[in-house]
């Protein structure tokens, strides 16, 4: 066959590829929720026609109870598309969501897989445990399992009340429950003094990463939080400048803002022309070659960058994270003897049992008991 006859039709091919992408870009942008997901992304194309037609609940032989099946989750009729949709809803935060809907997708993924090797089966509690074992063997981490075992058994739960299914098989899967050091590193003083002296308040970006760091470091918020924030979030409480900020749970706390922070957040706003006046975004883009709209918040990413430039620059080998600067900012409370419950109100948890888990400097190389350990030397009688 002619040589340029096949790389023609492969530039063809690659071609519709291309618009078929575009397409479905646009489909999501529209429409982005579960069932659109679910139809393009997840369920294969080449389902034969009879098992399209099986119904969204389906009777299991010899039993006489309510369950769903593997073919239920791959092509997801009305009944069920619409219980998905309201328990996607009925999550408050969209971090949550999106975590949960990429988790879900991973879960019918696997059950695709599955379904080709033992064809249809009733989801039961067997094909729950198979997907913990396959997670495990995807290498992932114990907590992120965990994360996807817990979705589900939100999910099934919820399937439950809607009664789509009489009882939920997720509830007797145990979890991992790992009791592993986190990977979280919290900084010392000194590296975070050395980190706040390096971005260049002469610039506007230098400014705007100041001002990002103080609060990261001094307000110990979450990076969904920070991005969230907005002029009017700031205000007085008795003498005292504040940050109201909006959580999990959708939660609202009050955060004092130190004279520092407070003076490197107006003097970003003096540098940029921002009129603090004027409900807007607090911290936005300095740049955007992309689609030229400033008026928006900071990505995610973009804070993710900033920190993790400014650890690097200060000389800091190991990884740096927001999530770092939350953690610091924690122990560094936990290290100046200040109540569990003043660190719970301001750290936005609804328990005080994450203080110890954010506690960094607990396992302080410095400090460890082994240094003194010496079976060379009397002790003192």
């Amino acid at each position: 066959m002619n040589l340029n006859f096949l790389i023609h039709q492969k530039l063809k091919k690659n071609k519709r590829k291309k618009i078929a992408d575009k397409i479905r870009k646009k489909r999501k942008k529209k429409n982005p929720f579960l069932f659109q997901l679910i139809k393009k992304d997840i369920a294969p194309l080449n389902t034969e026609k009879k098992e399209l037609s099986l119904p969204v609940v389906q009777k299991a032989e010899n039993l006489n109870q309510k369950v769903l099946t593997t073919q239920d989750f791959i092509r997801p009729g009305p009944e069920l598309k619409s219980s998905l949709e309201g328990f996607f809803l009925n999550q408050r935060s969209d971090h949550t969501r999106k975590s949960y809907l990429k988790d879900l997708k991973r879960f019918v993924k696997f059950l695709h897989l599955r379904k080709q090797t033992f064809g249809i089966e009733v989801l039961n509690r067997i094909i729950l445990i198979a997907y913990k074992e396959f997670l495990i063997a995807d290498e992932l981490e114990h907590t992120t399992i965990d994360r996807h075992l817990a979705m589900l058994r939100s999910l099934f739960d919820w399937l439950v009340s809607d009664d789509l299914i009489e009882k939920s098989p997720a509830q007797a899967v145990r979890f991992l429950r790992p009791k592993r050091i986190s990977k979280t590193k919290g900084l010392s003083d000194e590296e975070v003094r050395k980190i706040l002296s390096l971005p260049n308040r002469h610039t506007v970006s230098g400014a705007l990463h100041h001002a990002i760091l103080m609060v990261l470091f001094y307000c110990g918020m979450r990076r969904s939080e920070l991005c969230a924030l907005k002029t009017s979030h700031i205000g007085k409480e008795r003498g005292h400048f504040v940050l109201k900020v909006r959580g999990k749970g959708n939660s609202e706390r009050l955060i004092v803002l130190k004279p520092e922070v407070i003076h490197s957040i107006l003097y970003y706003l003096k540098i940029s022309n921002k009129d603090a006046s004027v409900n807007q975004w607090l911290f936005t883009p300095v740049k955007n070659n992309r689609t030229k709209t400033f008026n928006k918040p900071l990505d995610p990413s973009s804070i993710y960058y900033i920190v993790s430039q400014y650890a690097k620059k200060s000389g800091i080998v190991f990884n740096v994270s927001p999530h770092s600067c939350r953690a610091t900012a924690i122990s560094n409370a936990r290290d100046r003897k200040v109540s569990d419950r003043a660190i719970q109100e301001y750290a936005g948890w609804s328990t005080p049992q994450m203080i110890t888990q954010y506690d960094k400097r607990k396992t302080n190389i410095e400090e460890s008991a082994a240094h003194e350990i010496d079976y060379n030397k009397k002790s003192a009688q």
